[in-house]
């Protein structure tokens, strides 16, 4: 990629911006507060300048409260079910969902319903501008939204409604079930069973995606390419022309930032706000991606064991070694031992989903343990509610979808090896993982933005349990060759969504709402 003379010196601040913040909370140093100015409050934000003399004051785009409604009806009932999670207390939740084109160039194609679910409290003002909110498909968004309801994010939801809009294919949009048992029990363990080694499961994972891509091309066709985030981008905007707004004020968690940047480079006359939470690259090859989820979630895994035994769990200092031993012991699981896989499902989505506090983190050491020795009864109900959320039909078709450059099923066996030489506890499931796409239809490479309406906010949490932090890097690029030098704040913190998970984030994403753009420092931290 070439850059002019300008754009690479920009670019420099932004690259050594991402780079050193991200060193710097991986060493967990981070001490400082975050300041966040003062609050801007739930009110329509506005761009104009009146008539006063002087200089013109820089000011944000203009964001306003939604002209339409939805067909908004209470839902917290149906949600709580579905996820199996209680509503916190004074949390309302309403559910819409509106039809979209399967192929937005093709207006007559198959339709797709589309799920939202909008999260208030009795605080927030009902004439407030609503945040989208998207985590691709990490996850539903709708279950991304419960972590705003009783954790410290919740400030937020006191003075902005969020709208999470769930990605087309799960969640509460229109289901996709294309697969057999057998072929999402595969996935579920990629290929783990008594006496096969990486190359013998990597065959076989493989083979099953096969039979299973087969299988969802016969069922969705001819829709089975429109499940990419480029597709989800534009479900976006159907939403900004139903609500007859000019802008959306965008919250992405994870892998929603491919979600949102598709967005942003598709329509970035219609971006009011851009916050990237825990961000992945974009456009990046399998292979680069599938290595720093590697490398990130091996950091998040003994950050959490520290942390872990400083809490008091049963394991003490000993964390590595008992999940050492059940991930070892899971690549060729016998007697009921859950999968390596399986193991990692578990943990990573614990601590993405549940209390991190002392006694959530001592619950999942005390699962850990008892699989250890021998019960692995409370660890397989945590397996089982990651695969569901996580592991869905729909999620599958969408992360192929937008899977660029997979290596070949000969050199998975050799990445699982040398990855693991430094990650040992991650290396070969993430390896596997890129056998799950083998034979699924890959879209075209979408737009990146080449500008940006309004700088982004990029929150880089430490130990992000889902994606891991050095994610984060791989956007260094994308804004070098925009020419934007985005705000980015740290936070050392244990968990999914800084946003949710931070008082100080979720105040000054209240900030950044507001008319005024963000002032120096363009880096912060903020506080565990």
């Amino acid at each position: 990629m070439q850059f002019t003379g300008h754009r690479r010196a920009r670019g420099r601040g932004v690259a050594a911006l991402i780079a050193t913040l991200t060193a710097t909370i991986l060493t967990g140093a981070l001490l400082a507060g975050c300041a966040t100015g003062p609050d801007t409050g739930p009110d329509i934000v506005r761009g104009d300048q009146g008539n006063d003399a002087g200089p013109a004051k820089p000011t944000g785009p203009a964001l306003s409260a939604p002209k339409n409604s939805l067909n908004w009806k209470s839902c917290s009932d149906r949600i709580a079910k579905q996820y199996a999670e209680k509503i916190a207390d004074g949390v309302t939740l309403d559910c819409a969902s509106y039809d979209v084109p399967a192929n937005a160039d093709n207006p007559t194609s198959n339709t797709i319903r589309i799920g939202v679910v909008r999260a208030r409290t009795d605080a927030t003002p009902k004439d407030a501008v609503p945040i989208v909110l998207t985590s691709g498909d990490d996850m539903p968004s709708s279950r991304a939204l419960l972590l705003y309801a009783d954790r410290d994010g919740r400030s937020l939801l006191d003075k902005q409604p969020i709208v999470a809009v769930d990605h087309r294919g799960f969640g509460t949009s229109g289901q996709i079930d294309c697969m057999t048992t057998r072929q999402r029990s595969a996935y579920t363990d990629n290929g783990a069973t008594a006496n096969r080694d990486t190359e013998a499961r990597a065959d076989g994972l493989a083979e099953s995606a096969r039979s299973a891509a087969d299988q969802c091309n016969d069922t969705l066709s001819p829709d089975q390419l429109d499940y990419s985030a480029l597709n989800a981008a534009s479900d976006l905007e159907q939403l900004r022309t139903r609500w007859d707004v000019d802008r959306l004020a965008l919250l992405s968690i994870g892998s929603g930032s491919s979600v949102a940047l598709a967005y942003a480079a598709e329509h970035p006359d219609n971006v009011g706000r851009l916050i990237l939470d825990s961000p992945v690259g974009y456009n990046v090859s399998a292979k680069d991606a599938a290595a720093s989820r590697a490398k990130g979630l091996q950091a998040t895994l003994a950050a959490f064991v520290n942390r872990c035994a400083g809490a008091g769990c049963a394991f003490g200092a000993t964390g590595l070694d008992v999940v050492g031993r059940l991930v070892n012991a899971g690549a060729t699981p016998r007697d009921g031992a859950l999968s390596d896989t399986e193991v990692l499902m578990a943990v990573t989505t614990a601590l993405a989903l549940d209390d991190t506090s002392a006694d959530g983190l001592k619950a999942i050491g005390t699962a850990l343990v008892d699989a250890d020795r021998g019960d692995t009864a409370a660890l397989k109900r945590l397996a089982d509610r990651g695969r569901a959320v996580r592991l869905d039909d729909g999620q599958l078709l969408a992360r192929c979808n937008d899977m660029r450059g997979r290596p070949g099923g000969d050199e998975i066996p050799s990445l699982a090896r040398d990855w693991s030489k430094e990650n040992p506890l991650t290396g070969t499931t993430t390896a596997l993982d890129l056998a799950r796409c083998d034979g699924w239809g890959v879209t075209d490479t979408p737009a990146a933005p080449d500008q940006f309406a309004v700088a982004p906010l990029i929150l880089v949490g430490a130990n992000d349990p889902i994606n891991g932090s050095d994610a984060a890097n791989n956007l260094t690029p994308l804004f070098l060759a925009a020419n934007t030098d985005p705000t980015t704040v740290a936070w050392d913190g244990l968990g999914y969504a800084v946003s949710a998970n931070s008082r100080c984030a979720a105040d000054l994403i209240g900030e950044y709402l507001g008319p005024d753009p963000l002032g120096a420092p363009s880096g912060r931290t903020c506080p565990v």
